[in-house]
Parts: C-alpha cells; sequence; structure tokens
C-alpha cells in the first residue's frame, strides 16, 4: 500500500511538472486577443468606481477584474494578467491530481484535453477561476454539515466567475437550503448564514446586471444575427469541445455526452438536476445573448467533472463501475488531447492575435502625439494593452479610446460631423488602423502577418499623408 501511494505522488509530480512547464511555455508564447486585453484594459485605466459602474454593461460579475486590479495599476506588463490566469489552472490541476478520486489515466486525459492544456490556462479570462473552485467545491460536498462555512464560501466565489455559473450555483444553493434547513427541523440555524452567504452573491449579480440602464453592444449585436436555430447551437457546442468532426465522431460524441448524463441521474438526481440546468442554461445564453465559444464551453464542463467526483465520493461504487466511469472520462476528455497538442502548436509558431507585433509597429514609429484613427475600438484594442500610453481615436464618436466603448452605439455622428472634426488635427500626422474586418484599398505601411490564426485580429495601418512606406519605415521587417 505504501509503495502504491508512493508511485502515485511520483506520478503525480511528473504530471504537474510536465502540465505546469507545457502551458507556461504556451502563455508566453500567445498574444492576447480583445477580449482578454478588454479586461487589462478597463482595470488599467479606470479607477475603482469608474470600473464597478462600466463592468456592469459588459455582463459579467467582478471577481477577475479585482483579481487584475493590483497587477494592472502597478504598472506590470499585461503578460502578468496572463501568469495570474496560467497560476489559478496550475493551482487547479494540483487540487485535481491530488485530491480527486479518479484513476491516473482519467487525471491525464483531463488535464491535456485541448480545455485544461490550452482554452483555460492559455487564453487569461475569467474562466480559469472556475476548475479551482469547482474542485474544491466536489471536496467539501461531502463535508457540508460539518464545514458550512468553507462550502458556502467555495460556491459563492464560483458564483462570481461567471454569468455562466450561475445557474449551476443556483441550483447548489437550492440543494443546500432543502437538505440543510428545510429538511432539517432540529439544527436548521447553524446553516441560515452559510445559505445567506451563497445566495446574496448571485442576488447581488443578478440586481448588478439585470438592471443596467445601457445596453451591451456584443449582446445587441449576436441578438441582431441570431437565428434561434438550436441543432446549429448544439453542433457548435460539440465543435467548441472536440473541434472539426464527421459525423460519425459528432454521432459518436454526443451519445457519450447524452451517456454521462445518464450515469449522473441514475447516481445522484439531485446532481443531476444541476448538471442538466446548467447544460441547458449555457445552450439559452449561446442561442440568444453570447455566441458560444471553446472557453466558455470548457469551463463549464468541469460541471461534469464536479458530479462524476461527488459521486466517487459518496456512492458506494463497485470495482466495476468506478472501472467503467473512468473509461467514460477517458473516452470525453482523451478525444480532445490531439486536439490540445494542435492548439499549442499553433499558437507558438504563429501569432495568435496581431495585437503584439502591431503594438510594437506602433511603439517604434508613431509619435504618441500623432493622431492614430481606428475604424472600430472594440477590434483594435488588443493593440493597446501593449502599447501603453497610446489612445485611438474614433470619428464615429468623437473619442479617444483603449477598450472596447461597448455602450454608444447609439452615439454615432453624423459623416459631415466626423468630417468636421477631423479637420482639429489638421496639424498632426495621423495614421489610420483597420482590423481585418475593413481592410484599406491603399498601400499601407504595416499589415499584421497573414498566418495570424484569428482573422478580426490581423490589423493595417496606413499613412494618411504619404499613403505609402515613404515616411514609416517597418522596424519589423
Amino acid at each position: 500500500m505504501e509503495n502504491k501511494k508512493y508511485v502515485t505522488h511520483i506520478l503525480n509530480i511528473v504530471c504537474i511538472l510536465l502540465y505546469a512547464s507545457i502551458t507556461l511555455f504556451t502563455v508566453l508564447h500567445h498574444e492576447i486577443w480583445r477580449d482578454e486585453a478588454q479586461v487589462w484594459l478597463v482595470v488599467r485605466d479606470l479607477n475603482i468606481i469608474e470600473l464597478i459602474k462600466h463592468v456592469r454593461i459588459e455582463g459579467h460579475p467582478l471577481l477577475w477584474y479585482f483579481t487584475v486590479f493590483p497587477f494592472a495599476k502597478s504598472g506590470l506588463s499585461v503578460i502578468s494578467m496572463q501568469i495570474v490566469s496560467w497560476f489559478f489552472m496550475v493551482a487547479a490541476a494540483v487540487v485535481f491530481l491530488w485530491k480527486s478520486p479518479f484513476n491516473i489515466l482519467s487525471k491525464i486525459c483531463v488535464l491535456f484535453s485541448a480545455g485544461f492544456v490550452y482554452w483555460l490556462p492559455v487564453l487569461s479570462r475569467s474562466y480559469s477561476l472556475i476548475p479551482l473552485f469547482i474542485f474544491l467545491l466536489a471536496i467539501f460536498y461531502p463535508q457540508q454539515k460539518e464545514k458550512p462555512y468553507h462550502y458556502a464560501i467555495v460556491l459563492a466565489l464560483l458564483s462570481q466567475t461567471h454569468v455562466l455559473m450561475c445557474s449551476f450555483c443556483t441550483v447548489m444553493g437550492a440543494l443546500f437550503l432543502y437538505e440543510n434547513i428545510i429538511k432539517n427541523k432540529e439544527n436548521f440555524k447553524k446553516y441560515i448564514a452559510p445559505f445567506l452567504i451563497i445566495f446574496l452573491p448571485v442576488l447581488f449579480l443578478s440586481l448588478y446586471i439585470f438592471t443596467c440602464p445601457h445596453k451591451n453592444e456584443s449582446v445587441s449585436e449576436y441578438i441582431m444575427l441570431a437565428d434561434g436555430f438550436w441543432t446549429k447551437t448544439l453542433i457548435t457546442y460539440m465543435i467548441n469541445l472536440f473541434g472539426v468532426m464527421g459525423n460519425f465522431k459528432g454521432i459518436f460524441l454526443s451519445l457519450l455526452l447524452i451517456g454521462t448524463g445518464v450515469i449522473i441521474f441514475i447516481e445522484n438526481k439531485y446532481l443531476f438536476s444541476a448538471f442538466l440546468v446548467n447544460f441547458l442554461f449555457q445552450l439559452v445564453i449561446y442561442n440568444y445573448v453570447w455566441m458560444s465559444a471553446p472557453e466558455k464551453v470548457w469551463a463549464c464542463l468541469t460541471v461534469l467533472l464536479f458530479c462524476f467526483w461527488v459521486i466517487f465520493l459518496c456512492n458506494n461504487l463497485s470495482l466495476l463501475k468506478k472501472i467503467i466511469y473512468n473509461f467514460v472520462l477517458i473516452l470525453f476528455f482523451g478525444l480532445s488531447v490531439q486536439l490540445g497538442i494542435q492548439l499549442i502548436q499553433n499558437d507558438i509558431y504563429y501569432d495568435y492575435s496581431g495585437s503584439k507585433a502591431t503594438a510594437k509597429f506602433i511603439s517604434n514609429n508613431i509619435d504618441k502625439n500623432d493622431i492614430i484613427v481606428t475604424n472600430r475600438p472594440i477590434f483594435t484594442s488588443s493593440i493597446a494593452a501593449y502599447a501603453k500610453g497610446y489612445k485611438f481615436y474614433y470619428p464615429q464618436t468623437d473619442t479617444f479610446y483603449t477598450y472596447g466603448y461597448d455602450s454608444k452605439a447609439d452615439e454615432f455622428l453624423p459623416p459631415e460631423v466626423q468630417e468636421k472634426n477631423m479637420q482639429k488635427f489638421k496639424d498632426k500626422k495621423i495614421y489610420y488602423l483597420f482590423s481585418s474586418l475593413a481592410i484599406p484599398e491603399e498601400e499601407v505601411c504595416y499589415k499584421s502577418k497573414d498566418t495570424t490564426l484569428l482573422m478580426t485580429e490581423r490589423f493595417y495601418i496606413l499613412d494618411n499623408l504619404s499613403g505609402s512606406q515613404k515616411d514609416v519605415k517597418n522596424k519589423n521587417q
């Protein structure tokens, strides 16, 4: 028995060192895109009151912003935010390896799946907080009667990571209420305060977001484009998990997902209700509010791991069931390992976003007193995270921006007013910054690499005075 524990301990150490090294190496080669940059810029450029007012427009909880806050305000590079999200994922991996009840092969398949090895640790967003809190919640779930405050605090923190987790946290809070207060007639007072710790943050978040008088532009645009076609949403969900697939693989993986739901239903119907509500809530959001994305889907998939973790801990499973359930996890997560390797290779060999290279060109060639006109702040904001001290002028609102504006879609100025406003810069040199949504026809003095992975993060700069490369030498060439 001691030899087995020793071997397990050594395997865990090897796994965590390998996981931390691969993900850190990829993080250091990853260029952030606009969704990552938005958090950094908002925290960096706003005071605390402005931050709280602005974030509700974006429809997000404040926890990730407050986590990033000290790093952005201390003047550090944006890489510090990337290291923070990487650190949370490594911490989650440590908890998962040493505390989860699964066999070592299941653990390896989970950690090196596309989501856990790439989407969550490499893209620096609030989703990187979710696995750690989910895994801690699984540890405290069987101990919630003995340690109600531990359980409640973790669940409260989880609810503040992302709106997508609110449905799961609400159901888990309702189950806590039912099990420990409604059913517990003798000792229910002990659990009232922990329940309030769970309930009040969810209530606050709902009021914070849904009472916002301003609209989120990205949500508004997606609503106009959404066709309400549920089949398309389901297919996109599976593609975000496993990449492009044929009909046979798609059917197999869909059946596998259904099979995991059936297992959870058979073993614990309460957990199944949380799993089902979380899944359906995601689909509603993806279909009507926000576009689905791999980091969203993979972060929410941690609920499946939570359910299996609790089943292993709380149910008296036979050896055969443990083998079968581990095999299901190996299949489900292992089938995306190859995709994770490909994603890492692409991010290392190519620019994920043109933001960093474009910012380098701007810093080397364009004076801070010159005017850089953006064709749209939302799509060029990632550059500002690297080009500190630069702001981009947007004629349609007559405003200088770093982060995306989000709330000013109804304040566009007519063309004649825009042209008049531009006259105030007649004594300054003007450059035009384009994202690939509007590629300039004129000869540009700078353009992102054609191999840049995100199409919307390929940037072009036009020197309006010369329309050529005569006056600006591209120092990156």
